[in-house]
């Protein structure tokens, strides 16, 4: 699926009429900086584009939680810079975003930190 088709899947699930959905993924492609690939499948995009079409289709049904699985863990500093933006930005808006990362620079990004050891929070 191309990238508009890829962020617009959960609306389809929703049964969100045509119009509405074609507004919203618009709207998201370009918060994402997706707008000159939205015709472009995922062989064709970066990494770190392909982290922002997975965060822009989780977004796009404006759910409470976001859980976010070393969402840096294969990107470039640049590109891991501009997804934890995103989803410091996504949390800023209301959606509780719970990370897990071994990455002390992905951690700086969080509110609140829970570190886990031989199975224990600590």
């Amino acid at each position: 699926m191309s990238v508009y088709e890829n962020i617009e899947l959960p609306l389809k699930y929703r049964n969100v009429p045509k119009a509405e959905r074609k507004a919203r993924v618009k709207q998201t492609i370009e918060q994402f900086g997706l707008s000159g690939r939205s015709a472009h499948y995922p062989a064709q995009l970066s990494g770190g584009q392909q982290q922002r079409v997975a965060i822009a289709r989780a977004m796009i049904s404006l759910p409470a939680l976001i859980l976010a699985d070393e969402p840096t863990g294969n990107l470039d500093s640049n590109n891991s810079n501009t997804v934890l933006k995103q989803l410091e930005d996504i949390n800023q808006a209301g959606t509780t975003v719970v990370m897990v990362t071994h990455s002390p620079e992905a951690s700086k990004y969080a509110k609140r930190h829970l570190m886990m050891k031989d199975g224990y929070l600590t």
